[in-house]
């Protein structure tokens, strides 16, 4: 038996509760409250989730679609077979409903601890289907191309696939960053199928930027030629986007840098 093993219990116990203590962030936005919980996704992205109540005594714990519409993104295909018979598995296991991309869970108030310690144990684990999976391989895309040309030309140096900061996201990287003025904040659809889900992911992303960073300017390019676009994806990118164009619509590239001035 080791002479000091109560003292190694309590040390323990009392540092884990710390760790816990300074790790877990709340925050009450609105109507509903966030939590940002001290587990990392894939990517290394701390999770975030919330908690809608509805009456009293009761609530929606939600990950506001952010788990499924990423893995859309990176190119998994969630009604495959054996993707989504893998997904069913572990909505039934962690007891979580899915709407769409939405994955919630109903919850009781005042709430569970165990609730939610099951349900963000629950989106980790189908964020983990990414693993699952060969991503769709990115090339340099045309696009990419034209816009690294049109910065040579105009004597602009960007910062590459640059990491900004979301309200609610601590890290958005983007494709391209002009520090100039109020900031523009350039991404390239290099995808060439699942565009919808990839723009409902990014429709996020510009608004949670947007909310941490009012006068970014957002900028997006993609190839029509060459890609998978419908029109509720072309939608997305008009409606989040401060400039949205095909790579060869260089007066709006460049109405991007103007408004990036001021």
């Amino acid at each position: 038996m080791i002479d000091n093993a109560n003292q190694i219990l309590q040390q323990t116990r009392e540092r884990l509760a710390a760790f816990w203590q300074g790790a877990l962030q709340t925050e009450w936005e609105r109507d509903r409250l966030f939590l940002a919980y001290p587990l990392m996704l894939p990517d290394g992205v701390q999770l975030v989730f919330e908690l809608r109540p509805h009456t009293a005594t009761n609530a929606i714990l939600s990950d506001g679609g952010r788990i499924l519409s990423r893995l859309a993104g990176e190119g998994l295909n969630l009604d495959s077979e054996a993707t989504g018979r893998i997904l069913d598995e572990k909505l039934a296991f962690y007891a979580i409903e899915r709407d769409g991309f939405e994955l919630r869970r109903p919850l009781a108030l005042p709430p569970d601890p165990v609730e939610i310690q099951l349900f963000a144990e629950g989106l980790i684990a189908i964020a983990h289907l990414i693993n699952r999976h060969d991503p769709e391989p990115l090339e340099e895309s045309v696009a990419r191309r034209s816009l690294e040309r049109l910065f040579t030309a105009r004597n602009i140096q960007p910062r590459r696939n640059h990491a900004l900061q979301g309200q609610v996201e601590k890290v958005i990287r983007v494709s391209y960053f002009v520090e100039q003025g109020n900031g523009l904040a350039f991404e390239v659809v290099d995808r060439k199928t699942n565009i919808h889900g990839y723009m409902q992911q990014w429709g996020w992303r510009w608004n949670d930027l947007k909310a941490m960073q009012p006068k970014i300017i957002r900028a997006m390019i993609y190839d029509p030629d060459r890609q998978d676009w419908d029109t509720t994806a072309l939608e997305i990118g008009r409606s989040v986007c401060d400039v949205f164009c095909p790579y060869h619509d260089s007066n709006q590239i460049d109405n991007a840098l103007t408004q990036a001035r001021g």
